[in-house]
């Protein structure tokens, strides 16, 4: 088990560049990065020139990219054909893009539940939008991963659905991230984890008040990192990921939320670091 880094706390806390954002990371010692597209990363904010620049800057610092964050433009439950194009368009061009980084791995979220929209008419249409993400992604070697967002007006919200999502949407290359503060906000214990067997491809350290989504400091909060990880050792986790090519599963740390007040970006880091290095000594960044 290795811990990695999202590179949007620096986006929160200093409205930083991502390579600026990868410099830090690397600057504190870390190898794996996931990359963070709703705020800096995603094909709408890189030009080509500034694509193939974050890929040196990427080598250069020894940095490996473990996962694109990337979600559709529209919310899929509820958009116009011509949305769901232009999300679909979207999200190719960020499978194509995390090809050029190296990388194998895209997560995203289904989306929310619509007024207006029956509950099965939502599920059905974001259940197609999926197949045809994933079936863009097989050929190029990519994983899909779908995240649970804690709240009841998500699709996904909670390990149930997650599972239901994964057999409705029936690809190989279908995967899930598991955030662990996200399972805390749901109310959901370590055992949970058990049901989505070895499709869990990713982690995220993340942590919160009791019910607020706050991205705080890790330690700081309600997620029980130490019994999540336990029980992730207990399936054999690492063992899992070798079917995604790895060696080892990445759980990277998640900090920061818009709106909040982080300050000292690097002060976070590293006090969530002590954190996870005092509760899981065996775990490092490289």
């Amino acid at each position: 088990m290795k811990i990695g880094m999202l590179t949007g706390i620096w986006f929160l806390a200093e409205s930083a560049t991502l390579r600026a954002s990868l410099q830090r990371a690397a600057a504190l010692g870390f190898r794996y990065v996931d990359l963070h597209g709703p705020f800096h990363a995603g094909p709408a904010h890189l030009a080509m020139d500034e694509r193939l620049a974050v890929k040196a800057e990427m080598e250069s610092l020894g940095l490996t990219p473990r996962c694109y964050v990337l979600h559709p433009l529209h919310n899929i439950a509820s958009a116009s054909e011509a949305e769901l194009e232009q999300s679909y368009a979207y999200l190719r061009e960020g499978i194509d893009l995390a090809v050029t980084w190296e990388m194998n791995q895209l997560m995203l979220n289904a989306g929310q539940w619509a007024h207006g929209h029956g509950r099965e008419e939502c599920w059905t249409r974001v259940v197609r939008f999926l197949q045809r993400v994933c079936d863009y992604a097989t050929p190029r070697g990519v994983f899909i991963a779908q995240e649970a967002e804690p709240y009841v007006w998500f699709l996904v919200n909670d390990t149930s659905s997650t599972a239901r999502m994964l057999e409705d949407v029936d690809r190989s290359n279908f995967t899930t991230l598991v955030d662990f503060g996200h399972m805390a906000l749901a109310r959901e214990g370590p055992d949970e984890l058990t049901r989505l067997g070895d499709s869990i491809i990713h982690a995220h350290f993340s942590d919160h008040q009791a019910l607020l989504h706050t991205n705080q400091v890790i330690g700081t909060g309600i997620a029980r990192m130490a019994d999540y990880l336990d029980a992730l050792r207990r399936m054999d986790i690492d063992k899992h990921v070798e079917r995604f090519g790895y060696d080892e599963i990445v759980v990277s740390l998640e900090l920061g939320a818009p709106g909040g007040d982080v300050g000292d970006a690097d002060d976070w880091v590293r006090q969530s670091l002590q954190h996870i290095q005092e509760i899981a000594p065996y775990m490092s960044l490289k």
